[in-house]
């Protein structure tokens, strides 16, 4: 830990000493590595309008072996009147189950050294998963430090990454200094990024700032992540407005992840994840989106399959129920074999008995029927058995929402009291819903090996108040 607090203030020292502010510190993205076949990390860094002679260097652990040095490229924002370098670097042809350490130096003096560990080949992972979170809230640095604790291979954010519009200054107050910070401190956050890759998804709030006549440093999503580009391009995605120089900008200093980090899949260990934006400009069911899932997941060896998007469609919490689209697309994942898909959305937690469900189609038996408020009605067979305890082979997917990890919290009074649960009419709502704790911030952890996986669902102290097993 003292390591870490000592590099920190030797960013605020050096960087000063060259009239130039690391306004981000470097943090690790994924980068485009979706399968197992080639293992990569991407740094990622920002600093204000003077250029840097950055050097990035990689090595493998134990110290004393061969030194890499990456290519750092960067992009020139002018926001807000504001110019900055966003700088990246690509850490390539790493070894899968490998510790490196990497050093980023400005003119010779290093301003960040860590380590971190590659992906795993091996069938078994742990990862860490939560959603709505970037609000620059003392329950979010709580989080993120248990979240540290936890010692993850990965971080997963089911949306809104960041309040209340997805702007660049958002991601710069709100979001990296609690999952960058000096050290691990539940008042401050914890140095997370620092070495582990966060996966992130487009929610509603990391696409508000489409107006760039009024929010220029809007879409910010497509900044600040280095994510798999193996998605489609779906015929609806979020699309910038305003003056034609800014959109244009935006293009290019985004180009080619705009807007391809819309949707991807990866894998780590023995889990395949497909996460898809599930916004309200979109379809669940595009044909080239469903095309792709298809190929994606039964290409896929891994022993877990698992889909993540933003807006649940099983949600028995008051705060969004009409929201049901995501309905659409149980089918098809049943069909596709998916274990568990993982939602953000409603600031709670909640969690399903494993269910299939048959979405109703209109008189003709070819278009499903969706209500003026959003409601998909339909067919639910839930399998009342399965306990994740006793009986841990579930017949159906088991949806999580897990949209804790530090927004201000929905429904508080539904903990507890399934009486409360209850939605009419009785078509769109059954007894679906096995927990809904409601009135703690939480974050989820997933552990695998083999063909058994353990999901808890831990508070802002590190305890788990919810646990089950899952096996095939």
């Amino acid at each position: 830990m003292t390591r870490r607090i000592l590099i920190s203030v030797l960013v605020l020292v050096v960087v000063s000493g060259y009239s130039q502010t690391l306004l981000v510190p470097p943090y690790l993205q994924p980068g485009n590595a979706p399968t197992l076949s080639k293992e990569q990390k991407v740094l990622i860094w920002q600093t204000d309008s003077i250029q840097g002679n950055f050097k990035v260097e990689y090595t493998l652990n134990p110290p004393g072996q061969k030194v890499a040095v990456a290519k750092s490229s960067f992009s020139k924002l002018f926001l807000k009147n504001k110019t900055t370098y966003l700088y990246r670097a690509t850490l390539s042809g790493l070894k899968f189950d490998a510790s490196y350490t990497y050093k980023v130096s400005l003119n010779g003096k290093v301003l960040a050294e860590n380590s971190f560990t590659t992906r795993t080949l091996k069938p078994q992972t742990k990862f860490v998963v939560f959603g709505d979170c970037g609000g620059g809230t003392p329950q979010q640095a709580g989080i993120a430090y248990q979240v540290y604790q936890q010692k993850p291979e990965f971080v997963l954010v089911t949306g809104d990454n960041v309040y209340l519009k997805g702007l660049e200054n958002e991601y710069r107050k709100n979001f990296f200094p609690y999952y960058t910070a000096k050290e691990a401190n539940p008042a401050v956050g914890a140095p997370l990024m620092n070495s582990i890759p966060f996966y992130m998804i487009l929610g509603n709030h990391d696409v508000y700032g489409v107006e760039f006549d009024k929010t220029q440093d809007g879409l910010a999503y497509f900044y600040y992540n280095d994510l798999p580009l193996n998605g489609p391009i779906t015929e609806l995605v979020v699309k910038p407005t305003g003056p034609e120089e800014l959109v244009k900008s935006f293009k290019a200093n985004t180009k080619p992840r705009y807007p391809r980090i819309s949707n991807y899949s990866f894998e780590h260990g023995n889990v395949h994840i497909a996460c898809i934006d599930a916004n309200t400009y979109t379809n669940p069911l595009d044909p080239g989106l469903v095309q792709w899932l298809a190929e994606d997941l039964r290409n896929s060896r891994a022993d877990w399959k698992i889909v993540s998007y933003h807006h649940p469609g099983f949600n028995s919490s008051k705060a969004h129920y009409d929201y049901q689209y995501m309905r659409l697309l149980s089918p098809i994942l049943e069909q596709l074999g998916v274990d568990l898909v993982l939602t953000g959305h409603v600031h709670n937690y909640q969690r399903t008995l494993p269910l299939t469900f048959d979405p109703k189609k209109d008189s003709t038996g070819t278009r499903y029927v969706v209500s003026p408020e959003g409601r998909v009605d339909g067919t639910f067979t839930l399998d009342q058995h399965y306990d994740g305890i006793t009986n841990t082979k579930p017949k159906g997917i088991i949806y999580i929402v897990t949209g804790a990890g530090g927004a201000p919290l929905y429904d508080p009074s539904l903990s507890g009291k399934p009486e409360l649960w209850k939605h009419d009419p009785q078509e769109n709502w059954v007894p679906f819903t096995a927990k809904i704790v409601s009135d703690i911030h939480s974050f989820t952890t997933i552990e695998t090996n083999g063909k058994k996986m353990v999901l808890k669902q831990m508070n802002a102290q590190g305890v788990a108040f919810d646990e089950i097993m899952i096996t095939k």
